[in-house]
């Protein structure tokens, strides 16, 4: 096939090569973030406790932390991937759902609200500066896990203290409507 000079070439040609060129890097951007996806998915998989999978799920989410989807099919995949009780054989118990929707809901808010969580703790106010995430999470938990005369305990509020307050209560603020159990 002969050559052509950048003169002779049409517009179509070029088009066509620059087409080209577009759908490889797409093609390769791709298979990049499947790949980190994977492995970030394997990392959460194989922690072998709590704290490695939330360790495991903060470095995802620092990964992702420029693709609004990338990190709701993240926290989607991390929500599977959350360690469950030992000893529910047949689907998680009432509480040990309850424990996992509570910590997939603060590893969340931890995950997508970085800066607010920091600002919130630095402020010593972290319900101001969460408020509607954490009231969202809240109405949700009281939904599906107090709702119905459970004598369930209440996760979320002990999960929000323990992960983003650290263990500090006056850090939730003075605004902070305390346990909803």
């Amino acid at each position: 096939m002969r050559k052509y000079t950048l003169q002779e070439r049409t517009l179509d040609e070029l088009f066509l090569g620059l087409r080209g060129a577009v759908d490889a890097e797409i093609a390769r951007a791709r298979r990049e973030v499947i790949g980190e996806l994977a492995r970030a998915v394997a990392r959460m998989r194989s922690a072998g406790n709590e704290p490695e999978w939330n360790t495991a799920v903060l470095e995802a989410g620092r990964v992702f932390a420029n693709d609004a989807g990338a990190l709701e099919l993240l926290a989607s995949l991390a929500a599977l991937t959350a360690p469950a009780a030992a000893g529910a054989p047949f689907g998680p118990a009432p509480d040990v759902a309850a424990q996992r929707f509570a910590k997939v809901k603060i590893a969340e808010i931890q995950l997508y609200q970085g800066a607010a969580v920091k600002a919130g703790r630095a402020a010593r106010d972290l319900y101001t500066a969460l408020k509607p995430h954490i009231d969202a999470a809240r109405r949700v938990f009281e939904e599906r896990f107090l709702k119905n005369g459970s004598r369930t305990a209440d996760y979320l509020h002990s999960e929000l203290l323990r992960v983003l307050a650290n263990d500090d209560a006056t850090l939730l603020g003075p605004g902070y409507p305390g346990p909803l159990a």
